[in-house]
């Protein structure tokens, strides 16, 4: 017979629907399954995993409709992992859970098991109102999911500010932001801190939300030498995970890049800046046309840039920056449209046990 702390380190290093079977096993290894104390072992091991890339894409014939898969390097894609109804809004993805909204209301689902959570509406905030934008955080100390959500009725009216903390009897709890701003950008979360651009009385800021307390911290300022058309209204840049540090990706063209990283996030928030080529000669095939790059292999300087044939099938491309050289992974068959995929990526997903019931 097991004892217990062997048996929580045998199902730990199990895949997530794996566990899901063993449920049933006795409600003995039920209980064990659903403790806090498993539940926290399971996703300190999953964050040591190597990550995948998840990459969403929405259906050809319906734009309610969208496809998850996931690619880990060096083998090709696996089968579709989850399908998702949803609106026109773009899903995030943060240790791997989802949240997508659909039907005026916010879903958090778990693409490992294919299944969502519907998230209760709150007191103030509502997905109805005209002016809304939420963001999603995972605080790796104590292995809790939290969604930030912010809503008004009107521009020229302050946002209200709101938090739900995923498992148990969550609720959510309005507080208070003390710098005073409007979120206009998608958001990355690194090390326990969502980043997200906005608009404040200073300009453009980039505004960091610490996971854990629910606290905002004070704003961080935009490299000063970089092109004011991308800076200005993060039009053509993306935050990414760069080797766990914050940065934006800025697109000059098809095949280059501006790399601005955030050396020093807490001092004097210092950035460096590397120029990428991406070059037909770092690219084994030259029949793919590329679409943009979309982050970085977490834990690496190795670029992920999506791509299409002439068929309009899609493919991952890894490049490695350093040694000038890449290897493509086809996407099972998916296809984008001919004007273009609204198709994306998240560069460091693993498999979670959250909405594991």
């Amino acid at each position: 017979m097991f004892s217990e702390d062997l048996l929580i380190e045998i199902l730990s290093r199990l895949p997530v629907k794996s566990l899901a079977i063993f449920l049933c096993v006795s409600k003995l290894w039920a209980s064990i399954i659903r403790s806090r104390h498993f539940i926290s072992a399971y996703q300190s091991r999953s964050s040591t995993r190597q990550p995948r890339v998840m990459v969403g894409l929405p259906d050809l014939f319906t734009s309610s409709h969208w496809h998850f898969i996931s690619s880990s390097p060096p083998s090709s894609v696996t089968n579709a992992i989850c399908c998702i109804d949803n609106t026109s809004y773009s899903p995030y993805c943060v240790n791997g859970l989802i949240c997508i909204a659909y039907m005026d209301q916010l879903w958090i689902c778990n693409p490992a098991l294919g299944k969502g959570e519907l998230l209760p509406q709150g007191p103030q905030s509502s997905l109805d109102k005209p002016f809304k934008t939420w963001y999603m955080g995972y605080d790796p100390i104590n292995y809790q999911y939290k969604v930030l959500f912010f809503s008004t009725e009107c521009l020229v009216c302050p946002y209200k500010v709101e938090v739900f903390t995923l498992g148990g009897q969550g609720s959510w709890k309005m507080i208070e932001d003390g710098n005073s701003h409007s979120p206009v950008t998608s958001g990355i979360c690194i090390n326990g801190v969502v980043y997200y651009g906005a608009h404040t009385a200073h300009g453009p800021r980039i505004v960091r939300f610490y996971v854990a307390t629910e606290k905002f911290g004070n704003f961080i300022e935009l490299p000063t030498d970089a092109s004011n058309m991308y800076v200005t209204f993060f039009g053509i840049s993306t935050f990414v995970n760069y080797q766990g540090k914050l940065a934006l990706l800025a697109k000059r063209n098809i095949s280059m890049y501006d790399l601005w990283v955030l050396e020093d996030v807490s001092g004097k928030q210092e950035w460096s800046m590397v120029s990428i080529n991406i070059s037909r000669e770092m690219c084994s095939h030259d029949q793919l046309v590329s679409l943009g790059a979309v982050g970085f292999v977490a834990g690496s300087g190795e670029l992920i840039v999506t791509a299409r044939d002439r068929f309009f099938q899609l493919y991952l491309i890894y490049v490695d920056i350093e040694k000038k050289r890449s290897r493509e992974v086809w996407l099972g068959g998916l296809k984008c449209a001919t004007y273009g995929p609204s198709l994306i990526a998240f560069t460091d997903y693993v498999e979670s046990i959250m909405l594991l019931s």
